[in-house]
């Protein structure tokens, strides 16, 4: 468990002093992606997040995108559903214990806004699986403006609560708003807001205010698209815990940020998913000084940048000892 490595308190009874839980998941993104870990785009508010909570530097996942989100929200190892690549049929079993049921079912409020990726069809989304409110991609990695997945039978996929929309807006500021707007209206009971973005995954293509903001020594037209990816996400981290402190729930919320494996190098302007107009060239994922990246068993593909912040319970620093996706159920449920 993640809390043998960490002090997290026995659950109370008060409802009040129970803990809120904030999960937030980069999609491919990098162990030196981020700048505290070297990286050369600016991440000040993950910055911020390593500086003043409680980096995990050996935290492991699954090489690729399902696997890992099986294995958070069952506890159990993704080979034990079948799951073992990413895939659009339905992951989990009907009756499955995902940690949004467990958490559900002891009074908790339950919501993803992001990617899903554990059944591609409004009625295998994550409705079914405890979640109270979902919003987001139903299956993979989007176009960043039209919001599409690959062509196919499951190329529409953006909805809300099973209802498929088609809205204006870079998906991750769609996404980080929907997050934002959930904590704002919540009331009492304490909550599960899970947050997998689908930066940096392919295709990427940034407004031109992020573009902007890219250091001039990153050249290249998927370079800086794929940094401003970053910084962007950063920005949307940052949002999201502000509108925690904003609202008065910072202090009580634990709050996770890593990805779901490494860094890829794949072709950007992906043929198979509908035309975003995106740029040509091949990802820049960095994940040095790992071996391998997304999709291998080398510590490049399965050893991700990640930090626990709960302010009211956890000191600052880091633990080297190792720990693992399906850690985080178990330590939730404790919680």
């Amino acid at each position: 468990f993640v809390a043998l490595a960490i002090p997290v308190p026995q659950a109370s009874a008060d409802q009040n002093s129970r803990p809120n839980f904030v999960f937030i998941m980069a999609d491919d993104l990098g162990w030196a992606d981020v700048a505290f870990h070297g990286g050369n785009s600016p991440t000040p508010n993950l910055d911020r997040l390593a500086r003043e909570g409680l980096e995990l530097t050996q935290h492991y996942v699954a090489p690729v995108c399902s696997p890992t989100r099986t294995g958070l929200l069952t506890g159990r190892c993704w080979s034990r559903f079948g799951v073992t690549s990413p895939q659009n049929n339905r992951a989990l079993p009907w009756n499955t214990v995902t940690m949004a049921r467990a958490l559900n079912d002891a009074g908790y409020d339950t919501c993803l806004t992001g990617k899903w990726h554990l059944g591609s069809l409004p009625e295998e989304g994550p409705n079914h699986f405890g979640f109270d409110h979902s919003y987001g991609s139903l299956a993979g990695g989007v176009t960043p403006w039209l919001h599409r997945y690959k062509k196919g039978p499951f190329t529409e996929t953006w909805h809300r609560n099973e209802q498929r929309l088609d809205e204006p807006g870079h998906v991750t500021d769609l996404i980080a708003d929907e997050a934002i707007a959930w904590i704002k209206q919540r009331g009492e009971a304490p909550f599960l807001l899970y947050v997998p973005f689908t930066a940096v995954h392919l295709p990427v293509k940034e407004p031109a205010e992020w573009l902007a903001r890219v250091p001039a020594e990153i050249e290249g037209d998927v370079p800086r698209h794929y940094s401003a990816c970053i910084m962007h996400l950063d920005d949307a981290v940052g949002r999201i815990i502000a509108a925690l402190e904003e609202t008065g729930r910072r202090e009580n919320t634990l709050l996770v940020f890593t990805s779901d494996n490494g860094g890829s190098t794949a072709e950007n302007n992906d043929l198979k998913y509908p035309d975003d107009n995106c740029p040509n060239g091949r990802l820049p994922g960095n994940n040095r000084p790992l071996r391998g990246q997304k999709g291998d068993l080398y510590e490049g593909g399965t050893r991700v940048p990640t930090v626990v912040a709960w302010p009211a319970r956890i000191k600052s620093g880091r633990v080297d000892s190792p720990t693992q996706i399906i850690d985080w159920m178990p330590t939730f449920c404790r919680s």
